[in-house]
C-alpha cells in the first residue's frame, strides 16, 4: 500500500464545456491524472474491450479509447449528460444502471469505476455481477473516496461540517465513506488475483480542485445538516468560506485504489 500527499492545484486541466458542472470539473482535475496513472500501470494492450462504469464526462474513457486504438470502450452512466459529448470512433456511450441491469458474461478486459460503488446500497452484489462481465485475466479496478484524513481535521467548522455532511449522504443515499477504507478486502473476497492497493490524499483551501468540489457539496447539504441538526447555518458558512481561503490548507477526502485479475 502507498500513500501520498498530492496538491493538486493544477497547471494541466481539461478544457471545459458548458454542460460540464464546475463540480465535476474540479473533480476530475482532482482525480484524474492519478486515475490514468494507475490505469497505464496496468499496460492496456491495443486491442483490450474496456467498460467505464458511471463515467461522468468521460475523460477517462477516451483516454482508454486512445490506449486502445483496435479494441472498444463502453462508457455507462445512469444519466449520460456531459458524457454524450465524449467523441471517438472505438468508444461507446451507454445509459445504463449497474444495480439492475448486465453486461454478457467474459466481455471485457479491463472494468474500471470511480466514485460508484461506495454510493450504493447494494454494492456487494453488483461487485459480485461485475466482476462476472470479466473475461478470465481481465483486470477490475475501483477508485472510491474515503473520509478517513477529514476525521482528523484541524479547524472544528471544517471537520464538524463535514462528517455531518458525510451522515446525511449516508443516511439519505447510502454513501459509505468508511467502506473503501477496507480495500482490498471486498477484491479479495470475490476471487480475484495479483491484488494492488494505493491511496492518495487531497488537500483542500485555496480553492483547489477538491476544495471547490467539497465547497460546493457542503454549500448544498448545508439546509440539510442544519435541519438534522448536525451544524449550525455559522458552521456551514464557516466551512464553506475555508475551502476558497487562501490561506487555509488541511487534507481533503482521500482516495482508496484497488485492483485485481479475475483468474485464467
Amino acid at each position: 500500500m502507498t500513500a501520498e500527499v498530492i496538491d493538486n492545484n493544477p497547471t494541466e486541466q481539461p478544457a471545459d464545456d458548458q454542460s460540464t458542472p464546475a463540480w465535476l470539473s474540479a473533480l476530475r482535475s482532482e482525480l484524474d491524472p492519478n486515475s490514468k496513472r494507475r490505469l497505464a500501470a496496468l499496460a492496456p494492450k491495443p486491442d483490450w474491450r474496456c467498460l467505464e462504469i458511471g463515467a461522468g464526462s468521460g475523460t477517462v474513457s477516451r483516454w482508454l479509447a486512445e490506449q486502445c486504438p483496435a479494441g472498444k470502450v463502453t462508457a455507462t452512466d445512469i444519466e449520460l449528460g456531459p458524457l454524450s459529448e465524449a467523441v471517438a470512433g472505438n468508444l461507446e456511450i451507454v445509459q445504463h444502471d449497474v444495480t439492475t441491469e448486465d453486461f454478457p458474461e467474459g466481455t471485457f478486459d479491463l472494468i474500471y469505476a470511480r466514485y460508484v460503488f461506495s454510493h450504493l446500497r447494494s454494492r456487494e452484489a453488483d461487485l459480485a455481477r461485475v466482476v462476472s462481465w470479466l473475461k478470465p485475466g481481465g483486470w477490475l479496478m475501483l477508485e472510491e473516496p474515503a473520509k478517513f484524513p477529514v476525521d482528523s481535521a484541524r479547524n472544528d467548522a471544517y471537520r464538524e461540517v463535514s462528517l455531518a455532511t458525510l451522515a446525511q449522504y449516508k443516511e439519505q443515499v447510502g454513501t459509505d465513506l468508511e467502506w473503501p477504507r477496507s480495500f482490498p478486502a471486498p477484491l479479495v473476497a470475490l476471487g480475484l488475483e495479483e491484488i494492488g492497493l494505493e491511496s492518495s490524499i487531497s488537500l483542500v483551501g485555496d480553492s483547489r480542485p477538491m476544495a471547490l468540489f467539497w465547497g460546493e457539496a457542503l454549500k448544498g447539504w448545508g439546509p440539510i445538516v442544519v435541519s438534522a441538526g448536525g451544524a449550525t447555518e455559522e458552521q456551514v458558512a464557516e466551512a464553506v468560506g475555508l475551502m476558497y481561503q487562501e490561506d487555509y490548507w488541511d487534507l481533503g477526502l482521500a482516495t482508496m485504489a484497488a485492483w485485481g485479475r479475475r483468474p485464467s
